[in-house]
C-alpha cells in the first residue's frame, strides 16, 4: 500500500461502495507488506467508514492493532 497502488486501491474501493452501498465491506490486509502514509491515511478513512478488516500473520495483525489503536486514542467506534 504504497505510492501508486494506494490510489489505484482508493479508486477500486469506491467503485465497489457507488456499486452496492448498502453491502458490507471486507478488506484482508494478509498480503500487506508496506504501508506508506497515504496508505495509512487510506486504511483510516476506510475504517471510519465501516470496512471491516481481516489479517493473517504477525505483520497483518500489526496493522489491526495500529488501526485500534488509532480508534482507542480518538475515541472513535471499534468497528472490527
Amino acid at each position: 500500500m504504497c505510492g501508486a497502488s494506494v490510489r489505484a486501491f482508493e479508486d477500486c474501493w469506491k467503485a465497489a461502495h457507488l456499486s452496492s452501498p448498502a453491502r458490507e465491506e471486507a478488506v484482508d490486509l494478509s498480503d500487506v507488506s508496506s504501508i506508506d502514509k497515504a496508505g495509512w491515511r487510506l486504511l483510516r478513512h476506510m475504517h471510519r467508514d465501516g470496512v471491516k478488516f481481516s489479517a493473517k500473520g504477525l505483520a497483518g495483525q500489526t496493522v489491526l492493532d495500529e488501526l485500534m489503536a488509532r480508534d482507542e486514542l480518538t475515541g472513535k467506534e471499534n468497528k472490527r
